[in-house]
């Protein structure tokens, strides 16, 4: 009588197979996991570093629109930056050149696709991410130069508020 080793039909050398069924439905959960966690409202805007967003009650949703962040020391759209906060309070007037250079940039291009493609519109639409610290004089001057650029629908970025 032999102790501790048993033998199968097949050899020693057989190895086991894996179940196909057993994998299909390991897949199947975790497709529909990651499904049912995937967020179709994430977050459209991601705030710049360094910015500490104003705290909101707001319950609309954000879109998908142009992205300019104010800084206390720069200027900047969709993270290049276009003029330098300090230069802009000795300039006298609300343009902003570097920023209304961009924006005319942005809307020519658009304008230029939506010839080719009619689901492209300009909308003029933007949203603003601006440091709670921010100066007015500084956000009036941003204002004023993307209206004048064709920019005038604006939103302006915040954190949610819990409001219990």
């Amino acid at each position: 009588m032999k102790l501790g080793r048993s033998r199968r039909k097949g050899g020693a050398n057989e190895f086991a197979k894996p179940q196909m069924t057993s994998l299909v439905d390991v897949l199947t959960v975790l497709v529909f996991f990651l499904l049912k966690n995937f967020s179709t409202e994430g977050d459209i805007v991601t705030p710049s570093k360094n910015l500490e967003l104003p705290m909101s009650s707001s319950k609309s949703k954000p879109e998908q629109m142009l992205n300019i962040a104010i800084s206390a020391k720069h200027i900047l759209v969709e993270g290049t930056p276009v003029a330098v906060v300090n230069e802009e309070q000795e300039r006298p007037g609300n343009d902003i050149p570097g920023l209304a250079r961009f924006l005319e940039e942005k809307r020519k291009q658009t304008e230029e696709i939506s010839e080719y493609d009619k689901n492209v519109q300009f909308s003029g639409k933007l949203v603003i991410q601006g440091d709670r610290l921010i100066p007015y004089w500084l956000l009036q001057k941003v204002l004023a130069t993307c209206g004048n650029n064709g920019y005038s629908s604006f939103s302006l970025a915040v954190n949610k508020k819990d409001v219990d």
